[in-house]
């Protein structure tokens, strides 16, 4: 037996335009656990299939996000036209467990696939009982959605493929490694709560009496992927060593909150206990001197500004030379707490003040669009962006949108002039910061050929996911490079190779 995984992940209507340079986990966890079931699998990123390659196989995975939905739907429409093998949907646009009514695919996987992989395998595929699916019954030609699986409690059947060539640009990709599974704030955004007196989800709390879902409003990591728990250090570092030794130079320990790796064990409070330093320290020391052994990187994602300390800081500062990421999300710190958020606009400004003294570049999230955002939370959130503009390398801003799962799964975007005004701020506080590049001398690995201009190369920095368009670079793909840096854009940099 043979399967495809087709990699839609940031895919749009198709065709990645941003993070181009990502390459995430679970599309290798999906390999790793059907090699490790022996059947032959092969990654696929949607942008480099010949649709008349299905024919060869005789399942089909697909990965996606919930934005990538158009390019889902058509993607399907297409296998289905070349071949009756399997389709099987999965990552988090499966969330929404009537997908199959909008698409042709044959199963869904709803949540982790770890333990609903292996038993479909057992089961030939036939997805009836089968928990964390939906199914096409075709015989009463309808949609069947069996229960959620439970969360999952081994970590060790979280067995992702090393085989990272089947990524074109694998050399200079950031690639993502699974740290910590969950999230650990499980309390519920004020917006919904209309029981004034519970208390239960002040610092955490697995059941509400409202069955609100956990977490920040906007984001379904909690009712997905339940509390956070950490993966064996040894199982982690096998991981990277192995991706090092195929090549790659740039690996991303990936987690809702990295400072979450190994503070407990079922932890649904943000706040306490406090980060497991010496954890922290033993990976990330171990983690760098395989880096400069395979002369690569090591990177984190991504941090919540409440456990971010000066302990914390001079720990990362030992190890790591790239971005700390912090979501703040909104500048209004009763808006915040509308959301669910764990943290402030203050614990966001003492974070990244603290990062700017151990020489840590700082980028923060925000979101615009958000449920309970009027004119004032929008002016707040502007100010606060100018108030930490000089302790950051980025802001980086997303539209609102409602997740399958989430609490907000129901609200639309609330996009206002005012809501506008956020984004333009953080793309003029970009430009500025971007500016102050223009004449440095960087070291970059030219990743691909411009998309236009074909003489020109995308290429990016070791230590973070910036951009450069390297003029002139195309014939340097593959190689790590100096260049100067001659304009700066709100996106991106340009630059010309310094030859000598």
């Amino acid at each position: 037996m043979k399967a495809l995984i087709i990699d839609c992940l940031a895919s749009g209507d198709g065709k990645r335009v941003l993070a181009r340079d990502v390459i995430g986990a679970g599309p290798r966890t999906v390999k790793g656990i059907l090699q490790n079931e022996g059947i032959e699998a092969k990654i696929k990123p949607v942008e480099d299939l010949n649709i008349n390659d299905v024919k060869k196989y005789d399942l089909i995975f697909i990965s996606a996000m919930t934005s990538d939905f158009k390019c889902v739907k058509k993607l399907v429409e297409r296998i289905k036209l070349k071949t009756n093998s399997n389709v099987i949907v999965g990552g988090p646009v499966a969330n929404d467990i009537n997908l199959l009514e909008k698409i042709e695919a044959d199963i869904s996987i709803v949540g982790e696939g770890e333990v609903t992989i292996r038993e479909l395998i057992k089961k030939e595929f036939n997805a009836e009982g089968v928990k964390g699916t939906t199914y096409w019954d075709y015989d009463e030609d309808e949609l069947k959605i069996n229960p959620l699986r439970e969360i999952l409690t081994d970590l060790k059947l979280i067995t992702p493929s090393t085989e990272i060539k089947d990524y074109k640009n694998y050399f200079s990709a950031r690639v993502y490694v699974e740290v910590v599974r969950g999230c650990s704030n499980f309390k519920r955004p004020l917006l919904l709560c209309t029981n004034k007196k519970c208390n239960l989800c002040k610092e955490g709390t697995l059941k509400c009496p409202l069955n609100i879902n956990p977490g920040c409003g906007f984001c379904s990591v909690p009712s997905v992927f339940g509390y956070a728990r950490s993966r064996d250090e040894e199982d982690i570092l096998k991981e990277v060593e192995d991706l090092l030794k195929e090549g790659v130079k740039r690996i991303v320990l990936s987690a809702p909150d990295f400072l979450d790796y190994k503070r407990g064990k079922k932890l649904i409070n943000p706040y306490f206990p406090e980060p497991n330093y010496e954890a922290i320290e033993s990976l990330l020391s171990k983690c760098k001197d395989l880096a400069d052994k395979y002369n690569a990187n090591v990177l984190i994602e991504n941090i919540k500004a409440n456990l971010f300390n000066e302990k914390v800081a001079e720990i990362f500062s030992k190890y790591l030379k790239t971005p700390i990421y912090i979501g703040c999300e909104s500048g209004d710190e009763r808006h915040c707490k509308l959301l669910g958020r764990p943290t402030t606009p203050e614990d966001v400004l003492k974070a990244v003040k603290i990062a700017k003294k151990y020489n840590l570049k700082a980028q923060v999230y925000f979101i615009y669009g958000l449920p309970g955002e009027n004119e004032k939370v929008a002016k707040n959130t502007v100010n606060f962006m100018h108030k930490i503009k000089h302790y950051i390398d980025k802001i980086t801003v997303y539209k609102f949108r409602p997740l399958p799962m989430s609490a907000f799964q129901n609200f639309k975007p609330n996009i206002t002039k005012h809501s506008l005004l956020i984004r333009e701020t953080a793309n003029k506080i970009n430009l500025e910061i971007k500016k102050k590049y223009i004449g440095r001398v960087l070291e970059v690995i030219i990743s691909e050929r411009h998309f236009r201009n074909k003489r020109d190369a995308i290429a990016y920095l070791q230590d973070s996911g910036l951009m450069v368009v390297v003029k002139d670079g195309a014939k340097c793909i593959g190689e790590i490079k100096k260049v100067k840096i001659t304009k700066a854009y709100e996106k991106y940099l340009e630059g010309r190779i310094l030859e000598n």
